[in-house]
């Protein structure tokens, strides 16, 4: 009799963070996941820091990590859903294309807007599908598993470890796989001991203008330092759907007007924000 071994798929989403990051190190030496085929991917939104850039770089040169470098490729035709393409470090889109068009995709049939808290499609448009379209080709199904980066501090608002026992096609390693979760602390202690870092400050994300972020850490960003084609990219695309990216209604020029002056930053809210799968 012949045995037919029911292959295992695996699909690593790496964000560019340094959680997602030592999730991916975790998985590609791990003896737990040697039988699984896997495919790391990181899903480029054109408005990444120059920073995480460099880190995915270094991913691959020190680790050796095969990771692909995904964008999404979008159409105005009705019926057709994201697809993806696969590109280099060298022809990565870093004047905010595939948001552009993730943007277009959602206003072709009807009205959307640009992604704010009221309509929160840009992770779904530019990561989630985006990795699905690709993994779904190469796997040729859509039956595999997706490790996501969570860690500690996640615990308990946007994952529990009674979920994740339930859950059938997530996995969160860095929440499971040790004695105890990982988190920011175990993190520091492990990059120390690696060649290289991510050369940029937690509040910042990988992405310039996150709208998820607080109002405060996007004056901050915008302080920190962002391209004119970036906020010219927000103020275009504010002005063609007629609303705004950011908390409480403010515009990228609102928000331009507080980081510029200083004085009024007791107007914005005070809240942490929130996370999207950008920043496991």
């Amino acid at each position: 009799m012949i045995w037919m071994t029911k292959n295992k798929y695996l699909l690593v989403t790496v964000s560019g963070g340094r959680s997602s990051a030592r999730m991916a190190r975790h998985i590609q030496t791990s003896k737990k996941y040697a039988g699984y085929e896997k495919l790391y991917a990181f899903c480029n939104t054109g408005q990444e820091r120059e920073e995480t850039i460099e880190f995915l770089r270094a991913m691959v040169y020190y680790w050796k990590l095969p990771l692909v470098l995904l964008e999404g490729v979008y159409s105005d035709i009705d019926g057709v859903g994201v697809k993806h393409k696969i590109v280099d470090f060298d022809n990565l889109s870093m004047n905010s294309e595939p948001f552009t068009g993730a943007i277009m995709q959602l206003n072709k049939n009807k009205w959307t807007g640009v992604p704010n808290q009221a309509t929160p499609y840009c992770s779904d448009y530019l990561k989630t599908r985006v990795s699905h379209s690709f993994a779904r080709e190469i796997f040729g199904t859509t039956n595999y598993i997706k490790a996501i980066g969570y860690r500690k501090e996640d615990m308990p608002k946007r994952i529990t470890l009674a979920e994740l026992k339930e859950d059938k096609k997530r996995i969160a390693p860095l929440l499971t796989d040790f004695k105890n979760p990982i988190g920011q602390r175990e993190l520091n202690n492990w990059f120390n001991k690696q060649p290289f870092k991510l050369q940029l400050h937690g509040k910042y994300g990988n992405c310039k203008l996150c709208w998820k972020k607080s109002n405060l850490d996007l004056v901050e960003s915008l302080q920190y330092g962002v391209d004119e084609n970036t906020i010219n990219w927000y103020r275009h695309n504010e002005q063609e759907y007629g609303n705004m990216f950011f908390r409480n209604n403010l515009s990228i020029d609102d928000l331009i007007k507080i980081a510029e002056s200083g004085t009024q930053l007791s107007l914005l809210d005070d809240t942490n924000g929130d996370k999207c799968v950008c920043n496991f």
